[in-house]
């Protein structure tokens, strides 16, 4: 019998193999150097998803991930550096916002041997820069102290995104089979998006380290019952006040579901957990946008802002199943950085059925554990769609992670039950109908919308 896990994986390549072939008609032959590294970066990733399926457990170890993350990254950071060199004359990939200014101001300051204890009073008062951009320039100055090169600092940061999927790959085996567990840090690791901001002068690789290691530190304090894990996961959450202090708050609100879980009665657990969720969303949604200055964010998006009712829908949808994937430059006037981000989120779109089924299944069975993962999601996901910032990569960064936990999560509850009934159960929200027409329709409507994203922007 067909897993979920490799019926998804199945459909993402076959669709992936279409997109592209019908795509790729619609390419100037003057950019089609770019566009042969897309495809590249699809095939080598299909290729690791689908040779991973259906080992043995020995298989599925620490080292293997560890070999694997950083030798497939380290080789595609050098392949995106090259390309942005070829195109743009340097390693900024068409973006010279906020890469720009981490990189002129991280060398400032090492060219100035400024000490680590006045970097804050440095950057405050001649940048006047507030909190939340202290994080990166003192996180990535660490490193170019060490060597002061841009090269160096792209791989500290692979390196760091590889501790990531080791800290991920320990928290998923607390609650789902180890396959799974180790497919979900694999699929997320390698995704072309990180792997795009392991080699970019961004805050997003520390943010989502920080995520990580946070709930990994919450998990390990359920598992071992030591207050120096719980104490460390708070710690560790509150340092993302020095990068988006709004997220900081939400992975606190997060955590903080875990125990009103526990205080509820299974018995009236939907109602209640449905009405709090709510509760929670709106407040969240309000002040994660006086956190993120709102109006300030907008004006500096990386994405054009759509504020029609058309716009925001799109928008809004974008978060909860997205964000959308471009994956071929179609036209050499449209050049950017957005199609490295294509192959892997292509996966993640494959992902958002098994991830409202378990928000469903969480809900229903009150399975506390994994609130923590689904709390701090979804509040992040309303609060962008509140906020029209659903189509801004960067600003879900510090939720995808937890996003692949939970979905992978139901993944293998999903794949465990079906073994031992040795029949697919229903999905959610249409219980009665086969799995598998289910299935169908749900990659069909990715085809459809992933080729209407591609061609129409």
């Amino acid at each position: 019998m067909t897993s979920l896990l490799r019926e998804i994986t199945h459909n993402y390549i076959w669709i992936g193999i279409i997109l592209f072939a019908v795509l790729f008609t619609y390419c100037e032959n003057s950019i089609s150097y770019y566009n042969y590294v897309n495809v590249l970066l699809f095939v080598t990733y299909s290729i690791i998803l689908w040779c991973t399926l259906g080992k043995n457990k020995e298989y599925y170890s620490y080292g293997r991930l560890f070999l694997t993350v950083f030798l497939y990254s380290i080789v595609v950071v050098g392949i995106y550096l090259e390309m942005s060199c070829y195109y743009t004359g340097d390693t900024y990939y068409w973006d010279y916002t906020d890469p720009y200014l981490y990189s002129y101001i991280d060398r400032n300051m090492v060219d100035k041997d400024i000490p680590l204890y006045e970097q804050v009073d440095y950057i405050a008062s001649t940048y006047d820069w507030g909190p939340s951009d202290w994080g990166a320039s003192i996180s990535q100055t660490l490193f170019l102290r060490l060597i002061p090169s841009r090269y160096f600092l792209f791989f500290a940061q692979t390196v760091i995104g590889t501790v990531g999927a080791l800290l991920m790959f320990s928290t998923c085996k607390k609650f789902m089979q180890i396959e799974h567990a180790y497919m979900a840090a694999l699929s997320y690791a390698i995704a072309s998006f990180n792997i795009y901001y392991y080699a970019s002068f961004r805050k997003e690789i520390f943010m989502v380290f920080i995520v990580i290691a946070s709930f990994w530190s919450f998990y390990q304090y359920l598992e071992r019952k030591s207050k120096v894990y719980f104490a460390l996961s708070i710690l560790i959450a509150i340092t993302m006040t020095f990068f988006r202090p709004a997220v900081m708050v939400l992975m606190l609100a997060g955590i903080s579901s875990y125990y009103i879980g526990k205080k509820i009665n299974k018995n009236n657990a939907r109602p209640i957990l449905f009405l709090l969720f709510i509760v929670l969303s709106l407040f969240f949604s309000i002040l994660y946008g006086i956190l993120s200055s709102f109006s300030e964010t907008l004006a500096n998006s990386e994405n054009y802002v759509d504020t029609s009712v058309f716009g925001v829908a799109v928008s809004a949808i974008g978060v909860m199943i997205g964000p959308f994937p471009q994956l071929l430059i179609l036209d050499s006037i449209k050049m950017s950085q957005l199609p490295l981000y294509g192959t892997g989120l292509l996966f993640k779109f494959f992902l958002f059925l098994a991830f409202w089924n378990g928000f469903a299944s969480c809900m229903k069975e009150k399975e506390e554990k994994v609130f923590p993962l689904y709390f701090f999601t979804l509040l992040e996901m309303l609060a962008l769609a509140v906020w029209n910032d659903g189509l801004e990569l960067r600003k879900a960064m510090p939720h995808i992670s937890t996003f692949y936990m939970a979905a992978f999560w139901f993944i293998s509850k999903y794949d465990e039950r079906a073994a031992k009934e040795e029949k697919m159960p229903g999905l959610f929200p249409l219980p009665n109908i086969k799995p598998s027409i289910i299935m169908f329709g749900t990659t069909l409507f990715i085809f459809l919308s992933s080729f209407v994203w591609n061609t129409m922007r």
